[in-house]
Formats: C-alpha cells, sequence, structure tokens
C-alpha cells in the first residue's frame, strides 16, 4: 500500500520568500495538470480538513455530468440532491485519493494555510483500479453460481453493482462473457434476478419444540442443492438473522407447534451482505454513502401443504460390538493401503444411539460409543452452539486407514446472536475399538468433488485431503487448540493477516483507508494468538471453497493447498486466500509446514502456492 506523499513548507524568517512561495502554489491553481483544494484555519488539521473538502469537491463538480445517466438508470437519481449525491460517492474515493495526493502548508497572519492536489491522471488511474475490482468481482460471482455456491454469487453481484454506481464511466462500462460484452449496469441487474428466478425452497420435514416449529428446507439451483445460501425468515413480525444453508439443506423457525397455522414460509435471501461490508473498505463506503438497489425477487414465498413430522433417529437395533461390525465387510476387517467404500451396515446402532443423545439432549448416554479421545471432541461438537439435527442421515462408509469414516449426519448450530450454521458431521470410527475417535465438519460437496477430480493422484491421496482440511476447519470451529498445537511443525512458517479498519476521528475523517497487517509468527506465538480468539468470541466458523491443490516433487504426500478462505467469527470477520503447506504421509498426523494468509491477489505474483516455498 502505498504511503501518502506530503511536502510540508513552512516559511520561517529568511529562509524562504514568500512570493517564490507564492508562485508555486500558483503554478497549481492556475493549470490544468491538478485538482486542488486549499484550507485555512487556527491548527493544520482543521485547514488540511478543509482542504481535502475542496479537493474532493473540485472533482465532484468536474465529474458529475458523468453520473448523471447511470444515477437515473439504476437508482432514478433525484435532481434536487444530485450534485450532493456524486460529491458523497466521490469521497468513497478519498481513501484511495490521499495515497497520492500532496500537500503544501505554510503560514500567513498566523493562520495554518494547506494546499492539497493531485494529478489529474493519478484520479484517472483510480478511476481505472475501481472498474478492475468491478470486474473482478463480476468474475467472481461468475464462478461462484457455475459452482453452486449461491450466497458468494449474489454477494459479488451485488457488491459489483454498488461499486459500479460510483464509477463515473459506470454506465458504459462492459464485461466480455460467453462470447458477449453486455454493459454491466444491465447484465448485473439481470444476473441478480436470474439467481432468485432459478432458486426453489420446499419443506421436506418439521419438528415440534415448546412454542416453536423448525422446518426442514430443501434449496436447489437450477434442480441441483446449493452448495451455500444464506436467508432469513418472516415470523409474523420480524424477519430472523441469517441462516447459512449447506448442501441444499436448511430450516426455518417459526413461533408456534400448530403447523395449521402456518399456511407458508416467506423467505428472504440474502445479496446485500450487510454484516461483511466491513470486510471491503470500499464497499464498506459505498454502501453507507448510496443508495441500495432493491431486488423485490428475493422474497420467496413456500407453500406448505402437509408436512410430515421429522423423526431424526429411527428405532435403533441393540449396539452390536465390535466383531460384529467388523464382520459385515472384509474391507473393513483387513484396512488395506487405499480407500474403499464399504458396507457400514454394522455400525449403524452405534451412530444411531449418538444421534438419539443429541435429539433428546442427554448427551452422556452416548459416551460409550466413543473413545475418551472422541467423547472430548463430541462434548465440543454440542458445545458449538444449540445443536438440532436437521435431515435423517444417509451415510455413505469409507475405510480409510485404520478406520472407517461415516458422512455425514446434517445439523444445525445457531448461537446467542441467533446467527445460523448448518454443517455436516462426519464421525471417524476406530475399527479396531469399535467405537467413534473423531469427528469433523464436512466440506461442501462441491468442493469435495473438486478434491477428488484429480485423478493421477491415488483414491487413498485425494480422501487424506479431505480428511486433513475437514480436521483443519473443524479445530477451529471447536477452538481445539491442542489439535492445531500437534499438527502445526514447531519451525513452521506462519503469515497471518488481519484487516484493521481505524475508526474516523472529528480531526481526521479522511485517512482512514484500512491497512493489512501481515505478520510472519512463531509457533508458539500464533498458538498464544489463536487461544485469545478463541476466548474471546463465542463462534469461529471457516468456510473454503476454490480448493486447488498441488503435489510436491520430493518427500511422497505433501501437497501445497490453496483455498478461498470466509472467516466468520462474533467478533470479527474477513474473506481473503489461504495456502497450507502440509505432509500427509502420515493421515492421522498431519504436519502443517507452511500456513499463509493474504486478502487479495498480490498484482506482481497472484497468490502463494507450492512454487513460493
Amino acid at each position: 500500500m502505498k504511503a501518502i506523499t506530503r511536502f510540508f513548507i513552512v516559511l520561517v524568517g529568511c529562509l524562504c520568500t514568500q512570493s517564490a512561495f507564492s508562485q508555486t502554489v500558483s503554478e497549481i491553481k492556475g493549470g490544468k495538470q491538478f485538482y486542488w483544494g486549499e484550507g485555512i484555519g487556527k491548527t493544520p488539521t482543521t485547514a488540511e480538513k478543509e482542504a481535502l473538502s475542496g479537493l474532493i469537491n473540485q472533482i465532484s463538480v468536474t465529474v458529475e455530468n458523468k453520473f448523471s445517466l447511470l444515477s437515473e438508470q439504476i437508482t432514478g437519481g433525484a435532481k434536487d440532491n444530485f450534485s450532493q449525491r456524486v460529491n458523497d460517492v466521490v469521497n468513497t474515493y478519498s481513501n484511495a485519493t490521499l495515497r497520492n495526493t500532496e500537500k503544501m502548508e505554510w503560514e500567513e497572519k498566523d493562520e495554518v494555510h494547506v494546499l492539497c492536489y493531485i494529478k489529474r491522471s493519478e484520479v484517472s488511474k483510480i478511476f481505472a483500479e475501481r472498474e478492475s475490482k468491478i470486474k473482478d468481482f463480476t468474475a467472481t460471482a461468475l464462478k461462484a453460481e457455475e459452482n453452486l455456491q449461491i450466497a458468494d454469487a449474489l454477494k459479488y453481484y451485488y457488491w459489483a453493482l454498488l461499486l459500479l454506481q460510483s464509477h463515473p464511466d459506470g454506465n458504459t462500462i462492459t464485461y466480455a462473457h460467453n462470447g458477449t460484452e453486455p454493459k454491466l449496469a444491465v447484465f448485473l441487474p439481470q444476473q441478480i434476478n436470474a439467481v432468485f428466478s432459478n432458486l426453489d425452497f420446499s419443506v421436506t420435514g418439521k419438528q415440534t419444540e415448546p412454542n416453536i416449529t423448525l422446518y426442514n428446507l430443501a434449496i436447489v439451483y437450477n434442480k441441483q442443492p446449493v452448495g451455500n445460501c444464506e436467508y432469513s425468515v418472516y415470523d409474523g413480525r420480524n424477519w430472523s438473522p441469517l441462516a447459512a444453508a449447506k448442501d441444499g439443506k436448511g430450516v426455518a423457525e417459526l413461533l408456534g407447534e400448530d403447523s395449521e397455522v402456518h399456511k407458508k414460509i416467506i423467505v428472504r435471501v440474502e445479496y446485500e451482505f450487510g454484516d461483511e461490508w466491513k470486510t471491503d473498505k470500499e464497499v464498506n463506503d459505498i454502501l453507507s454513502k448510496v443508495e441500495g438497489v432493491p431486488f423485490k425477487k428475493a422474497k420467496i414465498d413456500i407453500a406448505m401443504s402437509k408436512v410430515p413430522d421429522f423423526k431424526a433417529v429411527e428405532d435403533a437395533a441393540p449396539i452390536v460390538t465390535n466383531n460384529v461390525a467388523v464382520a459385515t465387510s472384509s474391507a473393513v476387517a483387513a484396512p488395506a493401503k487405499n480407500v474403499l467404500t464399504v458396507d457400514g451396515s454394522g455400525y449403524l446402532p452405534l451412530l444411531k444411539k449418538v444421534e438419539t443423545a443429541i435429539s433428546t439432549k442427554t448427551y452422556e448416554s452416548a459416551q460409550e460409543c466413543f473413545t475418551p479421545e472422541g467423547y472430548a471432541v463430541f462434548q465440543q461438537l454440542i458445545q458449538y452452539g444449540k445443536a438440532v439435527i436437521v435431515a435423517k442421515s444417509n451415510y455413505t462408509f469409507m475405510q480409510f486407514d485404520d478406520g472407517v469414516l461415516a458422512r455425514s449426519l446434517p445439523m444445525r448450530f445457531s448461537f446467542s446472536n441467533r446467527r445460523t450454521f448448518v454443517e455436516n458431521v462426519v464421525f471417524d470410527i476406530d475399527v479396531a475399538a469399535g467405537k467413534i475417535r473423531s469427528l469433523s465438519f464436512a466440506l461442501t460437496d462441491k468442493a469435495c468433488k473438486d478434491i477428488l477430480s484429480h485423478d493421477k493422484w491415488t483414491e487413498y491421496s485425494r480422501v487424506s485431503i479431505i480428511n486433513f482440511v475437514e480436521n483443519y476447519q473443524t479445530a477451529y470451529a471447536l477452538k481445539r487448540l491442542d489439535y492445531l498445537q500437534s499438527i502445526f511443525s514447531d519451525d513452521a512458517l506462519i503469515i497471518t493477516g488481519k484487516i484493521l479498519r481505524p475508526a474516523p476521528t472529528i480531526e481526521n475523517q479522511y485517512q482512514q483507508a484500512p491497512k493489512i497487517q501481515l505478520n510472519r509468527q512463531s509457533k508458539s506465538q500464533y498458538m498464544r494468538n489463536l487461544q485469545k480468539c478463541f476466548q474471546n468470541n463465542e463462534y469461529v466458523n471457516l468456510k473454503f471453497a476454490d480448493v486447488s491443490i498441488k503435489k510436491g516433487a520430493k518427500g511422497g504426500e505433501i501437497y501445497g493447498i490453496q483455498m478461498q478462505q470466509d472467516y466468520f467469527s462474533s467478533s470479527y470477520g474477513d474473506t481473503g486466500y489461504l495456502f497450507v503447506l502440509v505432509d500427509v504421509n502420515k493421515p492421522n498426523e498431519p504436519i502443517i509446514h507452511v500456513r499463509a494468509w493474504q486478502p487479495e491477489k498480490d498484482p506482481d505474483f497472484g497468490l502463494y502456492d507450492i512454487y513460493h516455498f
């Protein structure tokens, strides 16, 4: 990030003459090379504030006519406040503009004069940077839509649309797509409305709790289960906080226990993502200063006929012994160095007893189903928000190393701020003990398919990677500091980052550009900071998308895994890219050698990958 260039010229005594200095000021004011603003005040801060305001106003007046068509096309552009609206929009560039702004300061008659100025060519570059960002958002949205990541697609389409309003040439910017080059001012609203039109919600069952009915939803896009989607539900009085669906499964809570009262469910699909504005300073500035764009199609009525009662757990047979369970499949009895789908019916009573314990909230009754380590993880799981099973399990069983993976049980986790996540829980069963030794949150179906598509590697290798990533993201959610300490190499290279957003002050309203703080940390430093993070947040949730993997040339099962990461916690959130270099030669004892985060693609080298390390 470029530093703000500043030139301080203070005239004291005979060090400089007023006439020589005035000539420089006159050149700046009289020429056509600069935008400028001058401020006078008792203090430098007061004078600079006035100078910056004048600078922004001069830019606004110059580009005002270029905004008119776009304003009318998208928002109707009321004539009486149009100039003020343009000024507000141009102010959103102030953070970027100040990176290239120069300043002169001098004193006259006990007053401070400040002249802030910038080359006109630099302002054009700033507009070009925003155009590039608009197109990057559009590309990201298109890819997310293709991958059925509907929440991400809507977010980036909408953010691109709002940023488009802030560009003086927004009504003429085009985007190359499928052999055509439509104007984004038309293309983006069309894409957003098309997403809403292709979404379908249906009710698959219900569960009744005291004064609440929990409806299970199936959510598809073009007849395929969505990877993610966020929405609010109208309960007859208010809209609920956001609920997050995963792999086509969602929930809706309505007051009352009589389903006859609920003739329909009204959902509003989220597209603004106001809670995430702060993850991007430009988006935050725009959304706080311009009028949003409403989309009526975001509200969807879900018709209901007779909704069947949902019984999370079928009547289970008595829990069988380990010997009987193993006898159901010779593949399970003799683990081999490959991955096989196996007949895991012998494990179903074990899993059903766990499901019953969750549904009836008699968690201790399932203790015999776990190894001591597994039960500790289970306790952390049920403490991760209010846990509810949201769909019947339909397990698939995979032999993996010396265990069997049972995928997966759909569950919902809600928190005190009523933020809700839906996760598919994977059970790792120790074959020798006949008990569950760990649990994890599954990756989306799309992410798993992306990893499994690398058919040049063995199936064993690919499932090793899936297993590692799932355990890694789950360790953050369940605050498993002990597990994270065990998988990081003692000499691991750890690059962490955080988006710093200083609060504006009365004295300094403009110089509030966000800073990306990147730090190299030792393992011990990272773990101490992570412990504080876990202590200070009710929840932490990681979502991974766009998984890209490269295998190391040496060392066997060593992989560079690159992922887009959405980080959510009760106090902070951001979006960026995570790279992990991991050794999974021993799948149950992975070793992380590099963990590097960056907020966006670097203009010089792009994203961290295995070749950088």
